[in-house]
């Protein structure tokens, strides 16, 4: 885990998708999808619910936010 995987979870939950999240942060979807996820995967949890509408945070990433 790094540092830039919390900044980049911390600003999709703020702005509630991946793509808003990399338009804020001045960079394409991908690499702040590919971010989360890896993230994800060594944590062992899934940190956010996706949906067609945008992402939530899950319970087990509302500690973390």
């Amino acid at each position: 885990m790094d540092f830039r995987q919390l900044e980049y979870f911390r600003a999709v939950v703020e702005a509630g998708s991946v793509s808003q999240a990399a338009k804020n942060l001045n960079m394409t979807q991908p690499p702040v999808s590919h971010a989360i996820t890896k993230l994800e995967r060594e944590l062992g949890v899934r940190l956010l619910e996706r949906t067609a509408k945008g992402v939530h945070p899950r319970a087990a990433a509302k500690s973390c936010v």
